[in-house]
């Protein structure tokens, strides 16, 4: 990770077997390329406060940048190994973690 007070980096070596939570990035402005591999990532939309429901699915493979809406809510899986890099701007703060509806 690397920050400065107007942006954020970070570089994630992802796993197979690896999922992020659901979750938004509070509020800032994403972008992430994906450096190596695939990842299948999902969008969320609320139902509740902190409960949500899949809107949209796509995946990324080497080389695709996703620009990500402040407001989004997502997951991102690695489909086997790869690597993403996360540009957040201003620096993110502590975004929510949401549960999918039953």
């Amino acid at each position: 990770m690397y920050a400065t007070r107007e942006v954020e980096l970070w570089l994630i070596s992802w796993l197979p077997g690896q999922v992020s939570p659901i979750h938004d990035h509070g509020g800032v402005a994403t972008v992430t390329p994906v450096l190596s591999g695939t990842v299948f990532e999902e969008r969320f939309e609320r139902t509740s406060d902190l409960v949500v429901r899949p809107t949209w699915t796509t995946l990324r493979m080497a080389g695709e940048i996703d620009p990500i809406d402040p407001t989004e809510i997502h997951r991102v899986t690695p489909i086997g190994p790869a690597v993403s890099l996360h540009l957040y701007a201003p620096t993110c703060p502590e975004g929510r973690i949401y549960q999918a509806a039953a």
